[in-house]
């Protein structure tokens, strides 16, 4: 099975916004063991949406439609797709009702040109969207099936939830689901990483990609369901070559690992002394929670007394992580609870003063990766 998202908007190819629904409309299906062959983005313009839908139907069996089902004078999702299907456009009275029940108990006004969200391809099924006032649908045209779904995140999800995943689930139910295995490898440069990759699976019938995000280069391997088998060859011959440069594997994030962790005490303090915040860039989005709660709190100094006597700082109760450099070349790691501490010493691979930002991108994720183990094995 080949998908194909096509996300609407002119906010979207503007740089306005990024495209999250395509992402996470693919991260759905490959969850299901389906990859995308590919992300259209188009603006509000109608030759470019028509050109857009056929492009994803000579390239895929099923195509996700996003945005364009509001109630405004850009919002034309619905008249592109019934004539690119050659459809009329039908009234549904149901759809009315909905956003009736919608916005008159939250004391808004229903006006009469959110009536153009009551109308699909004659053919189409309905969708009903519980967290919005435009309903999706789908319909199935030259053999390919297309499911048209309003542009809000959430809503995109409730309808996924609600309609599409248990479609997906019976459509996949006889096909053989791809199957990938990633390895995020560590203080080595992405050509020197491929050598060794190569050299495991060479002439082997596995697909083979990778991904630089610093300061990791990950490696990932493909392949049917029904290869496992073979499968299991490729990754010892892969962890013979890379296991001593790999610090992370399929798709494990140190930082949401470690946050966790966290909730298993009453307050955390991370010392990071290091230049560019990228201990707290790499936290921050996996401690919300607790953020919210009070429950995490980031110096950029050495913890001490001082802090404690001010903070409020209880020793059975509370952790610290603690992050600084040595010298050049040179950090340690430490973590300290109920007073006991314990320190990993790191050594940077990268020896030209060119590459300290990449050096500390390092030494924050080795700190991350440590303490995310000594909590584990708490």
């Amino acid at each position: 099975m080949k998908i194909s998202v096509l996300g609407i908007g002119t906010e979207l190819t503007d740089g306005q916004i990024t495209n999250k629904n395509g992402q996470w409309i693919s991260q759905q299906m490959k969850s299901l063991g389906v990859s995308s062959t590919s992300h259209v983005v188009v603006p509000d313009e109608k030759h470019l949406m028509l050109t857009a839908l056929k492009f994803c139907a000579e390239h895929s069996d099923l195509i996700f439609v996003t945005g364009g089902l509001g109630p405004t004078s850009d919002d034309f999702t619905r008249e592109i797709i019934a004539q690119w299907c050659k459809q009329k456009l039908v009234w549904d009275e149901k759809s009315w009702k909905h956003i009736e029940e919608r916005l008159r108990p939250r004391g808004l006004a229903v006006k009469e040109i959110q009536k153009q969200q009551c109308y699909f391809p004659e053919n189409s099924i309905v969708l009903s969207n519980r967290l919005g006032t435009a309903n999706a649908f789908f319909l199935r045209h030259d053999e390919k099936d297309v499911y048209v779904l309003p542009g809000p995140p959430r809503e995109i999800e409730a309808v996924w939830n609600d309609w599409i995943e248990p479609e997906m689930k019976k459509k996949i139910a006889n096909l053989d689901p791809l199957v990938t295995c990633s390895w995020d490898t560590i203080g080595v440069g992405e050509s020197d990483v491929a050598d060794l990759v190569i050299s495991a699976l060479k002439n082997q019938p596995v697909e083979i990609g990778y991904r630089v995000h610093l300061p990791f280069v990950e490696v990932k391997i493909t392949f049917l369901q029904s290869q496992s088998t073979q499968a299991i060859l490729w990754q010892k011959s892969l962890e013979a070559a890379i296991g001593s440069i790999t610090a992370l594997r399929n798709g494990e994030n140190a930082a949401q690992t470690l946050s966790q962790h966290m909730l298993d005490f009453r307050k955390v303090w991370i010392c990071d002394s290091l230049p560019g915040s990228f201990l707290m860039n790499r936290l921050f989005p996996a401690s919300k929670h607790l953020l919210k709660k009070n429950k995490i709190h980031f110096l950029s100094d050495r913890f001490n007394e001082n802090f404690a006597e001010a903070y409020g700082f209880e020793k059975n109760k509370d952790l610290i992580l603690e992050l600084w450099e040595d010298s050049p070349g040179s950090a340690r790691a430490s973590l300290q609870i109920k007073g006991q501490k314990r320190i990993q010493f790191f050594q940077s691979p990268y020896r030209s003063p060119l590459m300290r930002e990449r050096e500390f991108q390092y030494f924050s994720e080795m700190a991350l990766i440590f303490w995310k183990l000594e909590l584990k094995n708490l």
